[in-house]
């Protein structure tokens, strides 16, 4: 779901998509993932491994987006994507 908002994000502001680089460790039989997201020319990092390639990446996503909620519906046309964004996210859920 974040890395779904975030590519939306990114297609309603006119900036390039975000890319994910990843990390692996650990055994082949319990690998553990961490991921970053560039976004708009900001890096992103996943707080924690999580045990897929997919966990890892929405967890970057969603770092990103609470970084870039956190800014608040500023000047910046991100953010007020972002705002927008999630009230429609917000009026799925309910119905």
């Amino acid at each position: 779901m974040y890395k779904n908002q975030l590519q939306e994000l990114a297609q309603r502001s006119c900036f390039n998509l975000p890319s994910y680089t990843c990390i692996r460790e650990g055994p082949d039989h319990a690998p553990r993932f961490k991921a970053t997201v560039n976004f708009n020319g900001e890096t992103y990092e996943s707080p924690n491994y999580c045990t897929t390639l997919r966990q890892a990446e929405h967890s970057a996503a969603e770092v990103a987006l609470n970084e870039l909620a956190s800014q608040g519906p500023s000047n910046s046309l991100a953010a007020r994507i972002l705002v927008s964004v999630q009230k429609c996210e917000a009026v799925k859920r309910k119905y």
